[in-house]
Formats: C-alpha cells, structure tokens, sequence
C-alpha cells in the first residue's frame, strides 16, 4: 500500500512538470470529506483546464494546497493557497463549510461551503471571487479495501475585478477514493455553465 501511494504521488508531480497554468482555480476537491471536530488534513492538488471561460482551446496546470480543520462538530475551516504562471498566477482563500446533513447508512450528505479566494491575473489584475458551494455526497463502502464517496457540487456566486464584476458557476462532480484511516486520492471534473474554467484535478490528502 505505501508503494503504491508513492507511485501515485510521484506519477501526478511527473505530469504536472511539463505544463504551464494557464487560468486553472481551485476545484471542490475535499470539501465533502468532512473532518472530525479539532482534527485535520492537507491536501495537495493539481489541476489541468480543459478550456477557458471564454471557450478558448487554452489548457494548463495549477498546483494547490489546502489545509483543513475542524473548528466545530458540524464545521470546518479550510485554508488555501497555490502559485503558477499564465493568466492566473498566485491564489490564496478560505472556504468555511457546514456539514449540515451527516453521511448515515441510507442516506446521502448535504452540506454548504462558503468560499472566498484572491486570485492574480495577466497584468497585475487581482480578482476576488465569492461562492456558494451545495455538495451532496455518499460512502459507498468497498470490498477491497477502498471506500468510495462520490459527490456532486453547484458553485456559483460573483467575481469582483478591476471595479467590476460578473457572476460565474460551475457543475461538479468527482469520486473520493479513501484508501486508508489516514490516506486518500480523488479525481473531479468542473464544467463551466457560466463564466469559469471547465477543469479536470486529482489530488491526495492526509487526515491526522
């Protein structure tokens, strides 16, 4: 097991090398992995845009990483931050999400996240975004030792630049992957439905 989360991290690195960002943000990735109270985990994700906001065939790699923590028994507190080059260079935010419907046997996850994040772009241009990120989510337990957490997330909300500002949203989807008590690897896909990246990003975490 440990060889092969090795090889994982070291295959995504690899791929990741060759290219340059080009208008990547960062993604859902483990928001609906919900963290106990006073515990844990940080994350590390790659992400590739598939296309531009204005349908460009531009694509591109961006590179995040995310600690969260349990600040409540319903709540989490995660923090950001990631660098490339491009049309978007440095980000950094926070997101502060409420697991408002726990993931039971028969009955899926709901929870909220509210999310703001500074981004750096083309020309010295910072633009403020803040989103609303609904997720549903459910763990499907495996028969390999691998569970499996599909989720779907809804982000939408404003983008502020410049004096101005416009409204983006996105559909989500993606599958958690929890290898162990403490590892796990997730792969998610971001369609643009109104002014943002469609992105596809894997990435692995560690939970204390």
């Amino acid at each position: 097991m440990n060889t092969s989360k090795t090889l994982l991290f070291l295959t995504i690195c690899t791929i990741a090398l060759p290219f340059t960002l080009n208008r990547a943000n960062a993604g859902v990735f483990n928001i609906p992995e919900f963290v106990d109270y006073q515990s844990w985990a940080v994350g590390f994700e790659p992400e590739v845009t598939l296309s531009g906001a204005d349908n460009t065939a531009s694509t591109g790699i961006a590179t995040n990483f995310k600690f969260t923590y349990g600040i409540t028994p319903i709540s989490n507190l995660q923090v950001g931050l990631g660098f490339g080059s491009g049309s978007r260079g440095f980000r950094a935010g926070g997101t502060y999400s409420f697991d408002f419907i726990p993931d039971l046997e028969g009955q899926p996850g709901f929870g909220v996240a509210l999310q703001g994040y500074y981004y750096k772009l083309k020309g010295s241009v910072g633009q403020t975004e803040a989103t609303l990120y609904p997720y549903l989510h459910h763990l499907i337990t495996g028969t390999s030792g691998v569970d499996y957490d599909p989720y779907v997330a809804v982000p939408f909300g404003l983008a502020f630049y410049d004096g101005n500002y416009r409204t983006i949203g996105q559909f989500v989807i993606g599958n958690y992957f929890r290898t162990s008590q403490h590892f796990g690897f997730n792969l998610e896909l971001g369609m643009n439905w109104k002014d943002t990246d469609t992105y596809l990003s894997t990435g692995i975490t560690y939970r204390d």
